[in-house]
């Protein structure tokens, strides 16, 4: 890949381990660009007490090296990994890095059918209505611990557009998350972001409807351009092709 071309940096979903992204990362691979798609720290059995604080810091832990070396990174939030995405441009934008006589930095985010908090405090507790939904799972640890996984019912769900045995890899690789990156309110939302902005309306959407998207969307800002592909909530999955034909447009920008 060409050290002068934006390396995209994902942030992947709850629960979703980085390999359930690789046709993504083929699809970009044959446009010439670079994917990366780090664990997150707040996903894992027993991982608890967590919460996107710790995403961010790993992410600027893979994204720093890369400022030093020049190279601007495009950041994409898959679902929740909006908002460590979103925090983690604060401060690491192009010009702000260049403002401090630093090289590299955040180029453009993207949100793929993800939170995007039009105002600080929210979380996705809070978006959520309050109360977790009826495929949401709650485990119960020692000591008061907590962490968020799925039921039976998310499968249907989150893999609405893919071949039942598809969908039964991917739900069968799913892991527990920690129970506070979903209740931490952020301190910094998406009208606070400096870069370009891009939300990718996923139209087949089950669990999180195109017209919700869209509302969430627009709340923050009309400087958030919205485009749209045509899969459901794992487009990356089940429409790579067209999810890589919009991040390669972004990377060339």
């Amino acid at each position: 890949m060409a050290m002068d071309k934006p390396v995209i940096l994902l942030v992947h979903g709850a629960w979703h381990p980085p390999i359930l992204y690789d046709s993504l990362k083929y699809a970009l691979g044959a446009r010439g660009c670079e994917l990366l798609v780090p664990k997150l720290a707040t996903v894992g059995l027993g991982k608890t007490g967590l919460s996107w604080d710790a995403d961010v810091a790993m992410l600027l832990g893979i994204a720093t090296p890369l400022f030093d070396q020049g190279r601007s990174v495009v950041l994409v939030g898959h679902s929740y990994g909006g908002i460590p995405a979103c925090i983690a441009t604060r401060g690491n934008g192009i010009d702000d890095r260049r403002a401090v006589g630093k090289r590299g930095g955040f180029s453009h985010l993207v949100f793929l059918c993800a939170f995007a908090m039009p105002a600080r405090g929210m979380s996705v507790l809070s978006v959520s209505g309050g109360s977790w939904l009826p495929w949401h799972k709650v485990i119960e640890l020692e000591a008061g611990r907590k962490q968020l996984f799925v039921n039976e019912r998310a499968k249907d769900l989150l893999y609405s557009d893919l071949p039942p045995e598809k969908a039964q890899v991917m739900f069968d690789s799913l892991v527990p998350c920690s129970y506070e990156a979903f209740t931490t309110g952020v301190d910094f939302a998406v009208p606070d972001v400096t870069i370009p902005k891009t939300f990718i309306v996923c139209e087949g959407d089950t669990p999180f409807p195109p017209e919700h998207q869209r509302a969430l969307a627009a709340a923050c800002g009309r400087d958030l351009k919205q485009v749209s592909v045509s899969g459901g909530h794992s487009a990356f999955a089940s429409v790579p092709e067209e999810v890589a034909d919009i991040l390669a447009r972004l990377v060339g920008e």
